[in-house]
């Protein structure tokens, strides 16, 4: 219904790419019936040979529970005639249940005695009614994988649309379910509310991180904002005019019976008595957003005179304040921050910002239209929301984006010098160092200095500027910019280590050097983490290597084409491998949900991307729980199983479970989306040079000096070692040389390899690791932490905590000078 999240609604925009196979999907033959026509077919299937399942009964009774819900909600004591329209139409779907469900009753167990036992699928309804405000009918969607008991049985779909008996009762009734559609939305609008936060409150108490609780608030105000602009559409369908938002809270106000007139000796600009609906109807953030028009009319750039309404005091406890209290300190809040957003409106025209929320998009155009709208006031009271649950700490937000912002200036600054120490590769294209460069100037311009703050001196504004006014008090925008940030680090870093593919072949090394007993037990976590994250198999096309001649021989077929061949050709060794043409094995994106968001926050593409199609992810764990097994212990003790299989069911899921879904997800992938991929490069990079250093004399001579015109092609010494392993390893068995069956004797070279990684590990072999830590709220180490077994963990925590060590004296000196205290 309105609440709900279906394929319908995540392909209505690409059914032209989607092909036809859709259309009747989401264009179904529409039939008209009244209730009457409704209770004779009822009749007809009750007395057939066909008994009705208990999910069609399940879903009628939700709809029976949510129109009385509704509607009592609304009316309380008051009486009308659409009151009273809702109530023929619950008792005429009573009926009809009464009807089907006798047949229902009836196939149990003959000569049993009917026990009032609560059917499944409604015992879980009324868990998730209870839970969330008697929200959850669903339109069931045939997906063609239920059960077919008949092949006369058709499998149409079709929409059914209720009428009245009579004419003169028709027109009453549209308006009736117009009503109740928009009653249903502003439910729906409150629940989303609700739930932005409680997501809010856990990033306070350090549950989720930033990243999480912004994309997850922006989807939700994606998905309110088109559950508004269908019901407005209704609206304006239907031959209603006026404005939807004001119209439905006099009507309430009217159906109470309560004298409209404001309570103005107490500051408010609506009736008191009428405080919980005018709060639902976002009646308070209305007339604030309406005063600030006005002032807009006449200029342009206001300026908010601090302690004008009162002085915000975030430590006071909301709970306990008067509606007129919350009204005023709401009003000191927006009214605030509001210029900010006109200056944000001014500065499109110089400077795009990083990226955009609803909330910033929707009040910037708000600063140039001075047009209030039911989707505006939704946007702003979300922005105050967050606010509320954030109000102790409200500046949290800026300094995780700016600590954030130091850490990745650091990344950068310390992959540009490792750049000017050697050539630029021909493998790794001019527009890759601009792409970082740009990230760079980005995290400069927007996070260390702050443009609004340059605009307003250069309009000399007779306002006291504050540094990133805007930022302190939009968190959600902050979370969305650190969301961009570290998914452009994320996909160039990758594309990088792919190009450079030095990473992946130290991996290779790393497993033959183990294969020695003397070096079994050596450590890389965040090794063991990069290959944790891409799949082993992706690594090592397999398992990995048991010897040196099926590690050589995975890793030219991982590279495709082994460049050291073209620099070895006068080799005195001849059994190198043919190159075959093929371009070596990229990283593949590893974060599903995360890159659903990645056109809409850092692309710049349209709306119809992120949330809208997180379908795709679902229709992947549908196909993933299908394989899982189906008994319902192990379903009730997964619940991502449980969505999963209910979406292969329906294609059909709450937006609360979507949302909820959403975090989940987003959690489990923040640390695999921070991966610092550039500090894995530079270590690399430093580990082959050191390698390189001391064996350059045995490259030489066993593949002459031109092994490696120059250090781009650094990486091919990995290589060059495993010629030599896989040589040794052939002569040793000719001569009968061997440890044990199992194992062969390791060559010289390999051992100097291993020689020289455990010395540098020691210090650079958990770097990415620390980061993570430091920085992630999800604390579950990615890779297996051994350390925490051998009774070293309790040293290993104040290393982990360093925050010197990871944003260096530089960055600490910025962080703790330039955090603005709100």
């Amino acid at each position: 219904m309105w609440h709900t999240f279906s394929a319908t609604n995540s392909t209505a925009k690409n059914s032209k790419r989607k092909g036809k196979k859709h259309d009747e999907a989401t264009n179904p033959p529409q039939y008209s019936a009244t209730t009457k026509d409704l209770q004779k077919l009822a009749e007809v299937i009750a007395s057939s040979a066909f008994t009705v399942p208990r999910s069609v009964l399940a879903i009628a009774r939700r709809a029976i529970k949510l129109r009385r819900a509704v509607t009592s909600w609304f009316y309380r004591q008051g009486k009308s005639a659409g009151n009273e329209s809702h109530a023929h139409f619950i008792t005429a779907l009573e009926q009809i249940c009464e009807t089907l469900e006798w047949k229902t009753n009836q196939s149990s167990k003959p000569g049993a005695k009917q026990s009032p036992e609560v059917p499944a699928d409604e015992a879980e309804a009324e868990i998730f009614l209870n839970k969330f405000g008697v929200l959850t009918v669903e339109e069931p969607i045939d997906t063609g994988v239920q059960t077919q008991t008949t092949s006369a049985i058709s499998k149409n779909i079709v929409k059914v649309n209720v009428v009245e008996d009579d004419e003169n009762d028709a027109t009453e009734s549209r308006l009736s379910d117009l009503l109740f559609k928009i009653l249903c939305l502003f439910r729906d609008l409150e629940n989303m509310r609700k739930f932005i936060s409680v997501t809010w409150s856990e990033y306070q108490e350090k549950k989720i991180d930033l990243m999480n609780a912004a994309v997850v608030t922006d989807s939700a105000l994606q998905l309110g904002q088109n559950l508004i602009q269908d019901v407005e559409n209704d609206w304006r369908s239907s031959g209603q005019s006026g404005d939807v938002q004001s119209i439905i809270y006099n009507l309430a106000v009217y159906n109470r019976g309560i004298d409209p007139t404001p309570s103005m000796e107490v500051g408010l600009p609506y009736s008191k008595h009428m405080a919980d609906i005018a709060d639902l109807f976002y009646v308070p953030t209305k007339t604030l957003l309406d005063s600030f028009a006005d002032v807009l009319k006449n200029n342009p750039l206001p300026v908010f005179k601090k302690g004008h309404f009162g002085i915000y005091n975030p430590k006071a406890n909301r709970e306990r304040m008067s509606v007129a209290q919350k009204f005023n300190e709401d009003k000191i809040i927006l009214l605030s921050i509001l210029p900010d957003f006109c200056m944000v409106e001014m500065l499109r025209v110089e400077m795009k910002m990083p990226t955009e929320d609803v909330i910033t998009r929707s009040l910037a155009e708000y600063s140039r239209t001075q047009k209030v709208t039911l989707g505006l006031s939704f946007a702003a009271q979300v922005l105050l929301d967050v606010h509320h649950a954030t109000r102790r700490s409200s500046s949290d937000a800026f300094a995780d984006l700016r600590m954030s912002g130091l850490r990745i200036q650091k990344t950068i600054d310390d992959y540009l010098q490792l750049s000017r120490t050697h050539p630029q590769p021909k493998f790794w294209p001019k527009e890759g160092d601009q792409e970082i460069r740009n990230i760079s100037s980005l995290v400069k311009s927007w996070i260390i200095e702050d443009p609004l703050l340059d605009l307003h001196r250069q309009l000399k504004s007779p306002r006291t500027p504050v540094k990133h006014a805007l930022f302190s008090q939009h968190a959600t925008l902050c979370g969305l910019i650190l969301f961009s940030l570290n998914s452009r680090m994320q996909v160039t870093g990758q594309q990088l280590v792919s190009q450079w593919y030095d990473v992946q072949q130290l991996a290779f090394l790393q497993n033959l050097v183990m294969k020695a007993p003397a070096h079994k037990d050596l450590k890389w976590p965040d090794m063991d983490a990069f290959i944790k994250i891409h799949g082993e198999s992706h690594i090592f096309i397999g398992s990995r290597p048991k010897n040196a001649e099926e590690s050589i021989n995975r890793l030219e077929l991982a590279t495709g084409i082994s460049s050291a061949t073209n620099f070895a050709r006068n080799s005195r060794t001849k059994d190198f491998h043919k190159p075959d043409g093929k371009n070596a094995r990229v990283l593949m994106p590893t974060t599903a949900v995360a890159n659903l968001f990645f056109a809409r926050y850092v692309g710049g593409s349209e709306e119809d991307v992120g949330i809208f199609h997180i379908d795709r992810v679902l229709d992947q764990l549908s196909q993933k729980s299908k394989l899982e097994s189906s008994s319902k212990e192990v379903q009730k003790a997964n619940p991502e199983l449980n969505l999963a299989r209910k979406w292969s069911n329906s294609h059909n899921i709450d937006t609360l479970q979507l949302l909820a879904f959403l975090k989940t997800k987003l959690f489990e992938e923040e640390p695999v989306l921070m991966y610092n991929y550039f500090g894995m490069h530079k270590r690399s990079i430093e580990l082959l040079r050191r390698i390189r250093d001391k064996e350059h004399q045995k490259f030489v001579q066993y593949f002459t000096s031109a092994y490696m015109p120059d250090e781009s092609f650094i990486s091919n010494i990995v290589i060059l070692i495993h010629h030599v392993a896989r040589g040794s390893a052939r002569d040793a068995r000719k001569m009968g040389l061997k440890l044990d069956k199992d194992t062969e004797l390791v060559s010289r070279i390999v051992m100097s390899a291993g020689e020289l990684m455990g010395e540098y590990l020691v210090k650079n072999g958990d770097v990415a690791c620390k980061e993570l830590r430091v920085f992630c709220k999800n604390k579950k180490p990615i890779q297996d932490d051994v350390a925490h077994d051998d009774g070293k963990s309790e040293k290993l925590v104040g290393s982990w905590l360093s925050l010197e060590d990871v944003l260096g004296p530089k960055g600490m000196a910025s962080l703790m000078t330039g955090i603005p205290i709100a």
